[in-house]
């Protein structure tokens, strides 16, 4: 058994590979630990074939230790390693031939004690999952079945000590996934997790896996959740009577697991006046408290209990005349002088209107710099709330607005007091009118002003099959974002910022057949109070023409008033990498925008050329589709002319050997390509050259399917990357930088062990 080649990494590394097994895709991060540990990436492979990225951390900075591999308790393999400033040691290793199936160990010594140890297993060629699920795994769930909401334990043993695993639960009928985690088991090889049925999950049995980090079954189990017991309410008040000021302790039994119980406390003739929520336990049980206003008349008061908006048991209770000592209290007042809680009047205009509007609530005739609470209550469950402080003259105004989201009907707004009267009104919200709708013809646009109310607004149009839209929405009150929907409301594309601004730009957007199509605009959540940002907007929906532009060859262009912008078709390959520049000889500030078939921006620049015109330097596509490529100008209605010119960059291909790549902030990516056989085992290698950078990211795809990704907080000198192949083909592996003002150049390999 060799070791490979060496690997440092710079401190602030945050790693992520993800290895493909036969079309099964496991994410492992790798993390300084605060006491040693070993991560071992896969824990099992083939013999004579597997590649194993080994990262032990927590260990004493730049230290000397005496890594070794045992097999059947002996040392097969060793040498010396230092540890890095944040004390790693990366220790990649291949199985070279001649190496036996079965487990091996790999520990790190100081000065002769060993400090963490690991294991991982070389498989014979051609065994399969069921012969690995004899090494590891062994899954027990405690109880076995159990009724709604209880929790049930699951155990798994007999695993490799401190390993990371993931687990897997899935419907055993639907096969619809529940749970899934990363998992790392403990010294003794056990991982432990408590697991019960929220709301929403539905009965029946669950399948629990775990794989190894190979991606390979290991073990599996099983465990019921029993359906929902029916309901069925028993109410228990104490007291049944109080006085004024009092608390009223409601106790419900015999409702589901996690049900949300509503308590609505009214008048007999059924005035709200106050709604508290709590949540069942496991056994169905929910306690709610009502506290009583000191000032609360004496009469019966009835008890609604709801819970999915369904009343289903309902008590009372009785508020009796004031103590004898308040009472005394209020006579001793009277004859200071004091004056009484004057009774508050709480008002709402408009009383009614359509869903997406705002209604004005004014309490008045309350005391000077007096605590109110305003609650808005529909179906029995409160739906908002807010606290506010009356001003010196007593009053507090509110906004409320209904959102989309808001069902049409009657909600009660409630203002609670600690003394005196609790008014309420009724805001009614009635079914939203139907938008206009806008036919746009091919070369037109048409401009839509508006002002957003409670934070949204939606306006539909009608569009023809083919045709490009274009779709902008500015405002100088606020951000906008908008999305675009299909007749069925499904979302199609979406924008918030766009060009280097804050406009919101959708397109030029291929549509996908003839009919409406609706743009939701928003700027703030729909339903809060006073102060939700509104403000005016203008929507521009155009139709735009796509003209064809030749590669290897300037293309002249004019830019005006009347056209402030050019849109051209750019149909891209597999593995393009594009240049594309602009020279105006200094007379515009031109913008570079491509768009992709969604409707994104898939890249921007303004003034990476010349002058302050625009240039996208190695723009790589990783599969074949339709672009869009925008020129326009940084101040839009500027007159001028130039050229434009389209190159293709030299394709890196891998089967010509090694090749360089350059990053910068002028090309921020890159990529290679190679052809490869199904199942086939490969290693990317990248060795730096010369720089660094903030962040970089690699994949790789076949036919647009990912199957490698890594991302790395700063580059080490050589970087392996080892993924195995599930389908043949041409794979696309794309280099990306993030980050300002920094570069890397790097040598990248291919290995095929």
């Amino acid at each position: 058994m060799d070791q490979a080649k060496d690997i440092r990494m710079p401190s602030l590394i945050a790693r992520l590979i993800r290895l493909i097994m036969l079309m099964f895709i496991l994410t492992l991060s790798i993390q300084a630990q605060d006491a040693p540990a070993i991560s071992i990436s896969p824990q099992a492979g083939e013999v004579e074939s597997a590649v194993f990225d080994i990262v032990i951390s927590g260990l004493q900075s730049e230290t000397v230790y005496q890594i070794e591999i045992l097999f059947a308790g002996a040392v097969v393999f060793s040498s010396e390693e230092t540890s890095d400033a944040d004390g790693l040691i990366p220790y990649p290793i291949r199985s070279t031939e001649g190496d036996q199936a079965g487990a091996y160990t790999i520990r790190a010594l100081h000065q002769g004690e060993v400090v963490v140890s690991a294991a991982f297993h070389l498989i014979a060629a051609g065994e399969g999952a069921e012969d690995q699920r004899e090494l590891l795994g062994n899954v027990m769930v405690s109880p076995e079945t159990a009724p709604f909401g209880q929790i049930q334990t699951i155990r798994i043993s007999e695993l490799a000590p401190e390993s990371d695993y993931a687990l897997a639960i899935t419907a055993s009928e639907t096969q619809e996934s529940a749970y899934r985690r990363q998992l790392r088991s403990d010294a003794d090889g056990v991982i432990e997790i408590e697991v019960f049925a929220e709301a929403g999950d539905s009965p029946g049995q669950r399948q629990v896996d775990v794989y190894n980090v190979g991606g390979q079954l290991i073990a599996t189990g099983e465990f019921t959740i029993e359906a929902p017991a029916v309901r069925d309410l028993s109410l228990h008040l104490a007291p049944t009577a109080l006085a004024a000021g009092g608390t009223v302790e409601i106790a419900v039994a015999g409702a589901v697991a996690l049900d949300s119980v509503t308590a609505q406390i009214t008048t007999v003739d059924g005035v709200l006046i106050d709604t508290v929520l709590a949540q069942a336990s496991a056994a169905g049980e929910a306690a709610l408290r009502f506290a009583t206003s000191s000032n609360l008349p004496p009469g019966e008061y009835a008890v609604a209990i709801f819970i999915e908006g369904e009343k289903l048991a309902t008590t009372s209770f009785e508020v009796t005349a004031v103590a004898m000592e308040t009472q005394a209290q209020d006579q001793a007042d009277a004859t200071a002088g004091l004056p009484s809680v004057a009774d508050a009047v709480a008002t709402i205009s408009p009383q009614s209107a359509p869903i997406g509007s705002g209604h004005r609530i004014t309490v008045s005739g309350l005391q000077a710099h007096e605590n109110i609470r305003i609650n808005v209550v529909f179906a029995g469950s409160s739906v908002y709330r807010s606290d506010k402080i009356a001003d010196a003259g007593g009053m507090v105004a509110l906004e409320l607005f209904t959102s989309a989201d808001d069902e049409a009907g009657d909600y009660t707004v409630l203002v609670q007091r600690e003394k005196g009267n609790q008014p309420s009104v009724i805001l009614t919200a009635t079914a939203a009118s139907p938008a206009a709708t806008i036919v746009v013809a091919a070369g037109e646009e048409r401009v839509i002003t508006g002002n957003l109310e409670g934070g949204g607004a939606r306006i539909e149009f009608e569009g023809a099959r083919g045709q490009y839209a274009l779709l902008r929405v500015t405002s100088a009150d606020f951000d906008p974002s908008v999305a675009l929907l299909d007749r069925d409301d499904r979302k199609l594309a979406f924008s918030d910022d766009s060009r280097g601004r804050k406009d919101a730009i959708i397109g030029p957007f291929l549509l996908p057949y003839s009919g409406r199509f609706a743009l939701e605009i928003s700027a703030a959540p729909l339903m809060m109070a006073q102060g939700a940002i509104d403000g005016e907007y203008s929507a521009h929906i155009s139709s735009v023409r796509a003209e064809p532009i030749a590669f290897e060859a300037d293309q002249p262009f004019s830019l005006s008033a009347e056209t402030p912008a050019r849109f051209y078709s750019l149909p891209v390959e597999t593995g393009d990498s594009l240049t594309v520049r602009v020279d105006s000889g200094g007379a515009l500030d031109t913008l570079l925008q491509v768009v992709a078939p969604d409707g994104s921006e898939y890249a921007f620049d303004d003034d990476s050329g010349s002058g302050f015109d625009a240039e996208l330097s190695n723009l790589v596509f990783d599969s074949a589709a339709a672009y869009i490529l925008v020129l326009s100008t940084f101040d839009a209605g500027v007159s001028g002319a130039g050229a434009l010119s389209i190159s293709r960059n030299p394709v890196h291909a891998l089967e010509d050997g090694e090749t360089v790549i350059n990053l910068n902030d002028k090309a921020i990516r890159d990529l290679v390509v190679f052809d490869v056989h199904e199942d086939e085992l490969l290693v990317l290698n990248l060795d730096k050259l010369a720089g660094d950078v903030e962040d970089l990211y690699v994949t790789a795809a076949i036919d647009g399917m990912e199957v490698m990704a890594y991302s790395t907080m700063g580059v080490p000198e050589h970087l392996p990357l080892a993924f195995v192949t599930p389908m043949g083909g041409r794979v696309v592996v794309t280099l990306e930088k993030f980050g300002f003002d920094d570069a890397i150049t790097l040598a990248v390999s291919l290995e095929r062990p």
